[in-house]
């Protein structure tokens, strides 16, 4: 027959589980939750980093056509070139 102990230890061990279990499942339902309300802020912070990329490499190459203009003109109006500024 069980005593008052023993029902008291399997009374701790039941609670224990039964809470780590229900930890658990809340951890999860909030990862759930949590990645729902990150979905459409991920989806706007990669359209920007799209557009981003967009319009740096559009610099880029505008930067690189003056680049080689300026030499050109610099070759031909025969003036030392500019030291760069990098």
């Amino acid at each position: 027959m069980l005593t008052n102990t023993d029902l008291s230890k399997i009374k701790s061990i039941v609670d224990e589980s039964v809470e780590t279990k229900l930890e658990q499942k809340l951890e999860q339902k909030l990862e759930q939750k949590l990645e729902q309300k990150l979905k459409p802020i991920h989806k706007k912070i990669d359209k920007m980093n799209k557009k981003l990329d967009l319009t740096i490499s559009f610099f880029d190459t505008v930067t690189s056509n003056h680049t080689k203009r300026i030499n050109r003109i610099e070759e031909h109006l025969d003036l030392p070139p500019i030291s760069s500024f990098a």
